[in-house]
């Protein structure tokens, strides 16, 4: 009977080995290398097809994010974009190949900065509604955001 329990005890430690091995492998999902926080989209007057999506994005690595997609069911595209001031002084809005995110460094997507733009949306962004965003990294880690839709930034 005491070999009987040592062998059960050994089988126990072995099985429980083999989950902690399985567990460490799985903690190193895309919040563990990238955090999103933060995240909310601007409510959208009933007469425009755009929106867009603020946060801010830390990586535990030197990374960059380099695309965005969003479901059909929201919107027919989305991208990483940048407002910038021209010479003249006008705002100008262009999408971006990527943003380098230094690593420890929080980036923030902001109104008059990054964001990402939501185009040909499908229904105006109303206020408490949540829009999912996924982004892709040059790593070639992905996160999906739930992003709030508010009036201003929380």
């Amino acid at each position: 009977m005491k070999g009987s329990n040592m062998k059960t005890r050994k089988l126990s430690i072995g099985v429980l080995g083999v989950i902690a091995v399985l567990a460490l492998g799985s903690c190193s999902s895309d919040s563990e290398t990238i955090t999103v926080d933060g995240a909310w989209a601007r409510t959208s007057p009933m007469n425009t097809e755009l929106g867009a999506v603020y946060m801010n994005i830390t990586a535990a690595e030197d990374d960059a994010l380099v695309s965005a997609t969003v479901d059909s069911s929201v919107a027919m595209s989305a991208s990483v974009h940048e407002t910038t001031m021209n010479a003249d002084g006008t705002m100008a809005m262009q999408e971006v190949e990527k943003v380098a995110l230094p690593a420890g460094t929080a980036v923030s997507f902001e109104p008059g900065g990054y964001h990402i733009m939501l185009m040909g949306l499908n229904q105006p962004l109303s206020l408490g509604d949540t829009v999912t965003v996924t982004l892709t990294f040059e790593s070639g880690e992905s996160v999906s955001v739930d992003a709030e839709v508010r009036d201003q930034a929380p």
